[in-house]
This record gives structure tokens, sequence and C-alpha cells, in this order.
């Protein structure tokens, strides 16, 4: 039986294939800059869509899961579905932006949470989970999205984390650093790719739940942080941390190095492309 082997590409973009089967979650690549972003308006870039499935080494993938509708997750997502032959799985504000960008007819699944969705060799489960403090840009995408668009129009909608079932292992791509209590009971998972993203803003306290809550609710015994990186820097250049007015990852990489190491653990940073 081939062995499921996961990459990072940067944000919460993580693949999952047996070398037949493959799915990816979000598959944001184009990262406009922060100008862009706050400023002006956005559209994926086909040049940097191209170069990343090209050092991910992907040419067809059978679904690309959206974690919610931000411009981080979404931008590129209807493309990536697109370009690899796959279908675009996420929240009813998932889909409007796929129609806004003249893809309505291309193949789009609704994820409901709890219920388990088929995808090639895996079996992908979504989880009702809610976003990091501080959401910019709450609510649901109700009208189609049309490029270019200003980043504030990909509003959140549903959030999800992905439970990936296959025969010779589990794994939970958790995007978003916060929880439902409960949520993640009795799901299991080998390696959990953990968001992060402004933990490093919360109290110590909540960082400790936040572990229990995801990495030990599913008993890992790998943890990959993600949404850790500066998501406007092109992944032509190395990655590097989100500033401090929006989060501290020394601080919340010393809390969860402690609890790992006290679970048995294994904590490391991804390798940007690299497949494990």
């Amino acid at each position: 039986m081939p062995e499921p082997r996961t990459a990072f590409a940067g944000v919460s973009n993580v693949l999952v294939t047996d070398g037949s089967s493959a799915v990816l979650v979000d598959g944001f690549f184009s990262r406009p800059s922060l100008l862009k972003l706050a400023a002006t308006r956005v559209a994926p870039d086909r040049a940097r869509i191209d170069e990343a499935l090209r050092r991910l080494g992907v040419t067809e993938l059978d679904a690309v899961l959206v974690a919610h509708s931000h411009v981080d997750h979404v931008l590129d997502a209807p493309v990536v579905a697109e370009l690899t032959g796959a279908t675009l799985a996420g929240s009813p504000s998932t889909r409007k932006v796929q129609e806004g960008y003249g893809l309505a007819a291309e193949p789009f699944e609704e994820l409901v949470p709890g219920k388990p969705a088929e995808f090639g060799a895996f079996t992908v489960t979504p989880v009702e989970t809610a976003h990091s403090a501080g959401d910019r840009v709450p609510g649901e995408i109700t009208e189609p999205v049309r490029l270019p668009a200003r980043s504030k129009a990909f509003k959140t909608g549903r959030c999800y984390s992905f439970h990936i079932a296959h025969a010779a292992g589990n794994v939970l791509v958790h995007a978003s650093a916060n929880f439902v209590p409960g949520a993640l009971g009795g799901y299991r998972a080998d390696v959990v790719y953990l968001g992060i993203g402004a933990a490093g803003k919360q109290t110590e306290q909540w960082r400790e739940r936040y572990w229990r809550e995801t990495a030990g609710s599913v008993g890992a015994r790998t943890v990959r942080p993600i949404h850790w990186d500066a998501f406007w820097r092109p992944l032509s250049k190395p990655l590097k941390p989100l500033p401090k007015v929006f989060d501290d990852l020394g601080t919340t990489m010393a809390t969860f190095e402690r609890l790992a190491a006290a679970d048995g653990v294994t904590l490391a940073m991804p390798e940007l492309w690299k497949r494990v």
C-alpha cells in the first residue's frame, strides 16, 4: 500500500498524496503584496501558481479543500482546482468566489461539518472550527466575487479543520489558531498541521487549551506549525514570521515545545516544498 506523504507550501497550504490520489488545502500561491492587500485590488497570479505547483510536483489533484474564504486561503483555489482537474470543496462562500471567477461550471462540493467526503483514496471529514481572534473580514460571501477584487470582498464564511483519512494513516490540517471545544473528540491523526497565526498574542492558558483541543485531542505523534509566515512575501523568497504587531512566533513555539515534550510529541517546523 502506498504511504501518504505531505508537503507544506506556505500559510496553510498542505498537500497530502499517496502518489496516485492527492488533495491540497487552500493552494494560496499568488501572495499579493501588503500594499495590494491593503489598498488596491488583487487577482490570482498564474505564473506564481504554475511555479508553486511545479515545486510541489503536482499536475493533478482530486480536491482543493478551502479552510475558509479569506483572501489568504481562497484567492487561488478555484484556479488551482481548474488547472489540476480537481473538485473545489468548501463553503457556500467559497462557491461564490468560484462563480465570480467565471468557473461556475467547474466541479464543486459543499462541505458539511461531520459529513465525510471521498476524494480518490482519501476520506476527508470537515470539522467545524472558528477563525483565530481578530477576524477582520467576518461574515458570508453572498454575491460572486469579480476580479480584480478588494481583499475585504473575501469574507470568512464557514471555517473547517480537515481530517484526511487514508488506509495507511491520518492527517489533520487545522488552519486557524482557534477551536470549538470538543469538536475533534473521536478523531485520531498521526500528523497535525497546526495553524498558529496570532496564537502568540493569546495567554499561556489559552495556548495550553488550544494544544489540548487539537494535537492532544487527536493523539498526534507529530505536529507541524503552519500559518505563521508573512503571507504577502512571494514564495521565491525565504519565509519570514508575521510581524510582532500581528503575532509572536517565539512565544507560541516556547509554549508548544514545552507541551510537546511533556506529551512525547515531535514538534517540527515544516520545510517548504519537501515531501515527508
